[in-house]
Formats: C-alpha cells, structure tokens, sequence
C-alpha cells in the first residue's frame, strides 16, 4: 500500500504528538512529587530526622487501643500496645520482627517470630521518609500520573509508583496543598494478596521543619498522635523481643 503525502504527515504528527504526551506525563508526575517533597519540608530537613516517637491511640470497632510507636529510621521499629489491662508489642528491624500479643489481643503468652514475608511487608514503615514518597528516585522505582481522582471529596492527584521488581502502587495527593491523603498497596499473606490502604490526615508542621501526618488509617483502624517527637535518644534496647515483667 502506497502512502499519501498528508497521510504520511497526519501519522508522523501522530507518533511525535504521543511521544510528547508520554514525556509531559512523566514530567507531571515528577512534578508533583516534587511539590509534595517541598510542602511536607523539603528533603534537607528530612535527611535530619533520625529518630521518631509517636503517642496517641488506636480506634477499632469501637474501641480505644493505646499505642507508642517508636523508630530508629531505617534500621528499627516498636509499636507497643496497650488495652484492657493487656499490654503487647511489634518489633521490626532490617532483619528479623517479633510480635507479642497476649491473649484477649488474640495471641499466646509469648513471644512470636514474624514470618520472613511480614517481616518485609513492614520493613518500609521503618523509613517514615519513604513512607511520604521522598526517595522513590533512588530506589529505582518509576511514576506515572494517572490523573485527577477525589478522596473524600477532595481533588487530588492519582500517581502510580512501580518498584525495581514491578510492583505497583497508587498515591493520592491532594490537589491544593499536595500532601499524601492515601495509599493503595498490595501484599501477600499466608501466599494471599490483600490491598493496604493506608490515609493520611492533620498534616502539622513540627519545629525541626518537617510536616508530619497526625492521624492515619489502616484498613479502618484509625490512629491519632497526640505527641510525635523527633531526634530524642533512643535506646537500642527496646528493640530486643523480652516480655514485658508483670
């Protein structure tokens, strides 16, 4: 088949017109990440934070669970628990984790190894840096704008994150101020996929310069922190599983 002169034209402008979108998208997302980067405090405040201490409680299915969470960013985490009386514990470090949940928390009275893969699913919650989308670029992993969406009727927008592995995740921002109002995650448990969504809310900006989310939700689970601390002395100790004396 012989090709027209204009038709040849309308499919070259065709092919140059989809390139240039493929490019504007990605720059988009770009974009927008690094907006949400510089209204949450800038990735030079960010590198300061080494260590994070947050009280508030947990509420689920009506009830009210208190919780510390506490984390040495990048290398350890504790999230301990505590509710009718009955006090329990998550340990998390870049190798292993342990879980202490006594019994009316729905465990035994002793101190659980994580399986290799929970262990890894919650080894990111380690890094609240990379919790708020700041270093995807040095992971290797890739963006794409999907789009606007609306959560809770906000405007925000739809960004798809793809890891060095493939994995694929969604990141909703919101529109005006640029802050990550959720996240969509899958994970596996016991070899089943289960989405994670996660939401963000009561952004508040704390003195070492960064703006931190004081209320978040997981799978219906809401958590409010009443007093988040940064850089305050951590000792190495917590993160060693030995039940709590009586």
């Amino acid at each position: 088949m012989i090709l027209t002169g204009s038709i040849k034209q309308y499919l070259l402008a065709a092919v140059i017109l989809t390139s240039c979108l493929a490019t504007v998208q990605a720059q988009t997302a770009d974009d927008i990440l690094d907006k949400h980067q510089k209204a949450i405090g800038g990735a030079d405040n960010w590198d300061k934070i080494k260590t994070v201490k947050m009280v508030g409680t947990m509420s689920q299915q009506g009830m009210d669970i208190d919780i510390t969470q506490t984390l040495v960013m990048g290398k350890a985490m504790r999230t301990d628990i505590s509710m009718m009386g009955m006090s329990g514990f998550q340990i998390v470090t870049d190798k292993d984790g342990w879980m202490y949940m006594p019994s009316p928390m729905g465990g035994p009275a002793k101190v659980d190894t994580m399986k290799p893969e929970m262990v890894k699913a919650m080894q990111p919650q380690m890094d609240v840096k990379g919790t708020q989308l700041l270093d995807y670029k040095s992971k290797g992993t890739k963006v794409e704008y999907m789009g606007m969406d609306t959560i809770n009727n906000t405007p925000c927008y739809k960004v798809k994150f793809t890891d060095k592995d493939g994995k694929e995740s969604n990141s909703f921002f919101d529109a005006a101020t640029y802050y990550l109002l959720r996240t969509e995650n899958k994970v596996k448990n016991n070899d089943e996929e289960m989405e994670i969504v996660v939401a963000y809310s009561n952004y508040k900006k704390m003195d070492e310069g960064v703006v931190m989310p004081t209320t978040m939700n997981v799978q219906g689970a809401e958590m409010t922190f009443k007093s988040i601390e940064l850089n305050k002395p951590v000792d190495d100790n917590i993160f060693v599983p030995i039940i709590p004396a009586k």
